[in-house]
């Protein structure tokens, strides 16, 4: 009696995505019976014969080889070699529920914190981790990864395969992917361990800690995304229509809509596009507003109430949504908030390539940098205050805040003061 395992692929089992999955074929006494794996792989993982030439693919077949094997070598050999290979394959499933086998497809994993981040408000985050995910899957060209085979060395081969990846325009090659993504395998890696480990309870169901040994790449330094007072300026002289290159690509109301919402997000102190859109409370001369970033993570739910100075109150009317639903109609113009994001940085782009501008790759988040730049450098307000109108937390003065009613009148004083100092004034047109 000898019972042989091998990985095999047919050609009747070609999905429409144009994947085939892998089965493991069990010969036991002449007679044969597959077992599903939740491995795929496309006609580039195969030779013509369907042989799987991919080698990831194949060390991870086996080490399921091999695990099946040894399954089948704790039964007496008189034992097995009077059963079918019914028996055989239906011995191997209940081993592995029996003695506890843990398995845990980290794709799938991740994939339910992507949607569970999603549902807590933290879309942005989730967002992230949804690419991590999906930059996890191109290099590995399948959909599924067991938790046991996030190594070192895995790791170290994924991390130099970002490092040369094409450029993205104006960036050069490599350079934020390996932090950010790894930085997010590490946390989706810790999540994964802090649900499936008992330590108290001496339940360790994913041993492994590659992250002891692997350090994720440091992020590069931020560039300075602020403008200058004269380069802000320029944009409030910026026409409504014309003045682009390229003009005929792109509609003509870009150019109006980026510019605006530029200004808009300086006045009121480098809001962000999409609390911009999502924002329905508005009051008197006030918006009040949760910041969708962090918004989940604080008690006070992120609130912030922002004065809308007279100079600002012009753009705040000409896009305010008339039906009262929400503070601005962007909702009604753009299906989703990145939609919205992604339309005025397009235009930002044609508007810093102008003359007069002068800001090479210019974007929507430099508002909110700019504003912080010119208080604290040219207005001289204190960072404190600073911190506090850009509604950041301060870790050490969490509990502190909590018995401290929020006043906003320093708040307002410095955007005031913000606006005078760069001659703040709403496009007329």
């Amino acid at each position: 009696m000898s019972t042989t395992f091998k990985a095999v692929v047919y050609a009747h089992h070609r999905k429409e995505d144009g994947t085939y999955n892998v089965k493991i074929r069990v010969t036991h006494n002449r007679k044969r019976k597959h077992l599903p794996t939740s491995i795929f792989v496309t006609k580039e993982d195969l030779t013509r014969g369907l042989k799987i030439k991919n080698a990831q693919v194949n060390d991870t077949l086996k080490r399921t080889i091999e695990g099946y094997q040894k399954i089948v070598g704790t039964m007496p050999y008189e034992r097995a070699s009077i059963m079918s290979v019914d028996q055989i394959v239906d011995y191997i499933l209940s081993y592995n529920k029996n003695n506890g086998i843990f398995e845990l497809d980290f794709i799938a994993f991740g994939r339910q914190v992507v949607e569970e981040t999603r549902a807590a408000g933290r879309a942005g985050t989730a967002r992230s981790y949804e690419t991590t995910i999906n930059s996890l899957v191109r290099y590995l060209k399948r959909d599924t990864l067991s938790i046991h085979e996030v190594t070192v060395k895995l790791l170290t081969d994924y991390c130099n395969w970002l490092k040369e990846l094409p450029a993205r325009p104006n960036r050069k090659k490599g350079e934020r992917a390996p932090s950010s993504y790894l930085g997010n395998i590490r946390i989706l890696h810790n999540k994964a361990k802090a649900m499936y480990n008992d330590e108290d309870a001496g339940i360790i169901r994913i041993p492994l800690s590659p992250f002891k040994r692997f350090q994720v790449p440091r992020p590069p330094l931020t560039r300075k995304r602020s403008v200058t007072i004269e380069q802000l300026q320029a944009i409030m002289q910026v026409p409504r229509r014309v003045g682009f290159q390229n003009c005929k690509k792109y509609p003509t109301s870009r150019q109006e809509l980026a510019r605006d919402m530029f200004l808009l997000s300086f006045g009121l102190i480098g809001m962000n596009s999409v609390d911009l859109y999502n924002c329905t409370a508005i009051e008197g001369d006030r918006i009040i507003y949760q910041r969708t970033k962090t918004s989940s993570r604080r008690a006070d739910h992120a609130t912030i109430s922002i004065k809308i100075e007279p100079c600002v109150m012009p753009l705040v009317e000409k896009y305010r949504d008339r039906t009262g639903k929400r503070v601005f109609d962007f909702y009604q113009r753009y299906t989703t908030p990145n939609g919205f994001n992604g339309y005025i940085n397009r235009g930002l782009k044609l508007i810093g390539e102008m003359e007069s501008v002068g800001v090479e790759d210019l974007e929507f988040y430099a508002a909110r940098h700019t504003w912080a730049t010119l208080a604290r450098n040219k207005a001289n307000i204190d960072k404190a205050t600073i911190h506090e109108a850009l509604n950041h937390v301060d870790e050490q003065m969490r509990v502190t805040d909590i018995y401290i009613d929020r006043d906003y009148s320093q708040q307002d004083e410095a955007n005031r003061r913000v606006l005078e100092l760069v001659g703040f004034k709403a496009p007329q047109d």
